[in-house]
């Protein structure tokens, strides 16, 4: 794996995992406003790629969601790309 390809798929389970961490928090953990925020922020800023890059993204996600051994995560995963807007065209 070259150095590049291992830093975009770090990055990639990085978003990916902060977003769960905001999607399964409860009250106590953080308050539901503040993770909505955050889960939107991540929204925009994914906004920002272009289709090639959603469609990067969406595969590194999906590959990732195969080998998932929590099934809520799993879920979460393969519902991320038409949550977070990667599915939309006009990207």
């Amino acid at each position: 794996m070259q150095r590049e390809d291992a830093l975009i798929r770090t990055l990639a389970e990085l978003v990916v995992d902060l977003a769960w961490f905001f999607e399964s928090c409860d009250d106590s953990t953080l308050d539901s406003r503040d993770a909505v925020r955050q889960l939107e922020w991540i929204a925009y800023k994914l906004d920002a790629l272009s289709a090639e890059d959603r469609l990067r993204l969406i595969a590194l996600i999906r590959e990732r969601a195969e080998t998932e051994a929590d099934p809520a995560f799993r879920e979460f995963m393969e519902g991320f790309p038409e949550a977070a807007g990667l599915n939309e065209e006009d990207g």
